[in-house]
């Protein structure tokens, strides 16, 4: 008897679970765009390996203090520097150098830095990074399935249904979003997306 109401519940089971799946349903994407404060950074590499016609009689601490010189007197505060020799290390050059970065929530800031020419000099990378807590990350999200709800009743609308339950959310945003920063890149802004998945009545 035991056995049997033991089926019973597995079959009663198997029958909700393919019920489920086969409802009629839709799957629409949500946006919320993000007002950000990002923090920008930029390396640059400092090496022997870009000076070419004076590398025989130049030495690294005289590039590496013409350019630091010039950032200073850029407006650029020498505190705000970081040399990482590790990292120029790590990318297997002969000859001798080291990176300069730089970090600052000011865009104007980090422009004077990039303006900035030295021989021995040359870009590296230069990336914005934005951080939100979970809490800021779950009304992003709200607001996001606001926006699919939304989405997905008109839709139906159309098409003569109506939207129940959610079947399914998918937020797969991480708190922290570093992006390469190019002339493309809008630093100020990103979309923060989600995937709903809604029942049609």
């Amino acid at each position: 008897m035991k056995r049997l109401l033991i089926a019973i519940l597995i079959i009663m089971t198997t029958i909700k679970g393919y019920s489920q799946e086969n409802r009629n349903t839709i799957n629409v994407s949500g946006k919320h765009i993000v007002e950000t404060k990002p923090v920008y950074h930029a390396k640059i590499m400092v090496s022997l390996n870009n000076v070419y016609y004076d590398s025989q009689t130049m030495s690294l601490d005289e590039i590496k203090t013409g350019y630091i010189n010039k950032l200073v007197k850029a407006g650029i505060s020498k505190v705000d520097l970081i040399e990482n020799h590790l990292h120029y290390d790590l990318l297997g050059y002969e000859k001798d150098g080291t990176i300069i970065e730089y970090k600052t929530t000011s865009i104007e800031k980090m422009q004077q830095f990039l303006k900035v020419r030295s021989i021995g000099t040359s870009k590296l990378e230069h990336t914005y990074t934005i951080n939100f807590t979970e809490e800021e990350a779950a009304d992003y999200a709200k607001k996001a399935f606001d926006n699919a709800k939304e989405k997905a009743t008109k839709i139906a609308a159309k098409i003569g249904k109506k939207v129940g339950d959610v079947i399914y959310l998918s937020d797969v945003n991480a708190l922290e979003k570093s992006t390469g920063w190019y002339y493309t890149v809008d630093s100020k802004s990103f979309n923060y997306y989600i995937t709903v998945t809604f029942e049609l009545l």
